[in-house]
């Protein structure tokens, strides 16, 4: 007997495939059958955390195997069957405005570009946290995680590498929380990069504050927290390939980390 789809499994399979890379996978697993991740990404000539949030994406079409190689599932073998015989044929959905002014505004192209050309990214990640690093020091703001305490006691030289100091402590809890939360491994670097370019909206704010009055300081520091932590799970999605929605925990985490030093220090006010 012939399965037929329902109408939302089918406007699922439209909305996953609606992208080429996820139906290039299907191709090349229908066509090719089980493959290790290692050779699923030479195939695809891809990023380590761009293959995972695929996917990921495609949860209920792929699968893995106990030789932890990826594979259709039953219901991924018809679509390919549908797309094969052209029973069913798919076309890319180009970006709706808003989605594209989304990831605009979520860096996702700057983090997908940084993290599949590391000879571009690292320097650039680097030269955000040094622009960082100095905006601190000369501003007289100590970084405490995602968040600054004013303070005229630091030298600068301290104050610099405390800024550093704080945000390889963010990355290491960023890697920490995708092991716990989502046993994802692997991409290290890529989620390294991604998490200093999400780093910019705080690095430009110590250049801006000598400007500005106390109250506007403070509206402006919690605006680009927010947008720094939306950022960092934005990094998160790119860099270990994990859906955006699914990696938002790791952002509300963060802040409530940042809270509770701050409360502990004695610092909840800027």
């Amino acid at each position: 007997m012939d399965y037929f789809p329902s109408e939302d499994e089918l406007a699922r399979w439209y909305s996953v495939l609606g992208n080429p890379v996820r139906l290039r996978i299907i191709r090349l697993l229908g066509e090719k059958g089980p493959l290790p991740f290692k050779e699923l990404r030479r195939e695809l000539g891809l990023g380590v955390g761009t293959i995972y949030y695929h996917l990921d994406v495609m949860s209920g079409l792929v699968v893995q195997d106990e030789k932890k190689r990826y594979l259709l599932s039953e219901k991924g073998m018809m679509l390919f069957s549908a797309l094969k015989d052209g029973t069913l044929s798919l076309i890319a959905r180009e970006p709706t405005p808003l989605e594209k002014a989304l990831r605009f505004f979520l860096f996702s192209p700057l983090f997908k570009m940084a993290c599949e050309k590391p000879a571009v990214g690292i320097p650039l990640a680097l030269a955000i946290l040094v622009m960082g690093g100095l905006g601190s020091a000369k501003a007289g703001l100590m970084p405490i995680f995602m968040f600054y305490a004013r303070t005229t006691k630091a030298a600068p030289l301290s104050l610099f590498l405390h800024y550093l100091a704080q945000w390889g402590l963010v990355y290491l809890a960023c890697e920490l929380l995708c092991l716990v939360f989502y046993k994802r491994k692997g991409a290290e670097l890529d989620l390294l990069i991604a998490v200093s370019l999400a780093n910019l909206p705080l690095a430009i704010f110590p250049h801006i504050y000598p400007f500005l009055s106390y109250e506007a300081a403070l509206t402006l520091l919690t605006v680009l927290q927010a947008w720094a932590i939306l950022l960092v799970c934005s990094a998160i999605s790119v860099g270990k390939g994990i859906r955006l929605d699914r990696a938002l925990p790791v952002g509300l985490v963060l802040l409530f980390i940042n809270v509770i030093l701050l409360a502990f220090l004695g610092l909840l006010t800027f």
